[in-house]
């Protein structure tokens, strides 16, 4: 696997004004053992700061998380399902030893949480592993398509952000603690967090994947040029990053997000999302 292109854009924080810091998006990969992954970690909404050495916990959980990934890496052999569930309790054993608050003292919605997808070449395909919104796109040299993720996913988002945006700062705050408050429960929504059996809700997928494959992993902010722009479908959308670059791509998604007054009517939380995206060749 070869990185061929790489951007990680910070965007708009919650009430208004872009983020100073570097966003709370991250990544990692291998080249030689053939994998990579973005992590996109959810932006805080909580009454509280569990982690006091970052820019945000949204952040510093996503660095927890690549870090994690790089120290111990799937092995050759090992399914990826096995490998989730040894990686998930040492995320959370490298968290507690970073609060400030223990755990079972914080409010749930101050708990970190990250949605993420993780690929591997092994053997002529690609295996992918997903939690939330982030989203690959697979494009063999035969011109075939597969998409890792759900991507309905952020086409929901904006459904609820139509809603939410019209509420006021402090109602919208309040939706939004509610919600986090349910992640990785049986009446909520699972994601990447503190909570390992997360790990059986992973969305595991596979393509076949032959030498000369591109692969377009990003998180939701990039993935707005799909959904909820409208610009691009999936297959576009690699084909135009394969021949015009991630920058040139990053630059036509900002400009599509320069006014705030629109975020309701187009159904977001925030004018611009933190961005990451990822291109890879087989």
């Amino acid at each position: 696997m070869k990185l061929i292109d790489s951007i990680s854009f910070p965007g708009s924080k919650l009430g208004g004004g872009m983020k100073t810091g570097t966003g709370d998006d991250r990544y990692a990969f291998d080249e030689a053992a053939g994998w990579a992954c973005v992590i996109d970690g959810a932006t805080d909404v909580g009454p509280v700061r569990i982690f006091s050495a970052a820019e945000s916990d949204a952040a510093r959980y996503a660095e927890i998380f690549a870090a994690e990934i790089v120290a111990g890496p799937a092995d050759a052999r090992e399914i990826p399902q096995a490998w989730f569930a040894r990686l998930l309790p040492r995320i959370r054993k490298a968290v507690e030893r970073e609060v400030k608050i223990p755990l079972k003292d914080a409010p749930l919605p101050s708990y970190p949480t990250a949605a993420a997808t993780w690929v591997r070449a092994k053997n002529g395909k690609l295996e992918g592993a997903t939690l939330g919104d982030s989203i690959a796109i697979v494009w063999t040299p035969a011109g075939q398509v597969s998409v890792f993720g759900e991507a309905g996913k952020p086409a929901d988002e904006q459904k609820r952000a139509v809603k939410v945006m019209a509420m006021t700062p402090e109602e919208r705050l309040k939706w939004l603690q509610d919600v986090r408050a349910i992640h990785n429960t049986p009446n909520g929504y699972w994601v990447f967090g503190v909570q390992p059996e997360a790990a059986g809700h992973i969305v595991y997928q596979a393509a076949d994947a032959p030498a000369g494959t591109q692969v377009l992993v990003m998180t939701d902010g990039f993935y707005r040029l799909v959904s909820p722009y409208g610009r691009y479908s999936d297959a576009e959308l690699i084909e135009a990053v394969a021949a015009r670059g991630l920058g040139e791509l990053m630059r036509e998604l900002r400009g599509m997000e320069a006014s705030p007054e629109d975020d309701a009517k187009i159904g977001r939380f925030k004018t611009s999302d933190d961005a990451t995206a990822l291109l890879l060749e087989i």
